[in-house]
């Protein structure tokens, strides 16, 4: 079963991506900020980690360059709303500092699947 760490601020973000992988029999674990996400990765490696780029604190672009530095292998989805920077330059900016897929939201629960399959497809032909 494949296993997934979802970072995100947002409570229903987090409920609704945990609702849908939880249907197609992936395991999800789900916390609120990226220190604690960094911290959740580090004790427990998954097989995909979805980071929000838009966050209170410590925001998901620095979020990715640490999981890149700390595991280069990790398989990583970025996905934002675009705030006021825009979705698609903020995407192309995680995707050029390490992210393997992106995802805009809102998505429909299609595009999630699709982006999560393509990450843990990429993950197991690497293995």
């Amino acid at each position: 079963m494949a296993s997934v760490l979802v970072i995100d601020d947002d409570p229903v973000i987090r409920e609704v991506v945990q609702r849908i992988l939880d249907a197609d029999g992936i395991s999800v674990s789900t916390v609120g900020d990226a220190q604690t996400g960094l911290s959740r990765y580090a004790e427990e490696k998954s097989d995909l980690v979805i980071v929000d780029i838009l966050m209170p604190g410590k925001e998901g672009i620095a979020t990715i360059l640490e999981l890149r530095e700390a595991d280069p292998d990790a398989r990583i989805l970025a996905m934002t709303g675009g705030g006021n920077f825009g979705a698609p330059e903020l995407l192309r900016i995680a995707e050029l500092l390490g992210a393997d897929n992106t995802l805009r939201k809102p998505f429909a629960p299609s595009e999630l699947r699709a982006a999560v399959q393509r990450c843990l497809a990429a993950s197991s032909a690497e293995t």
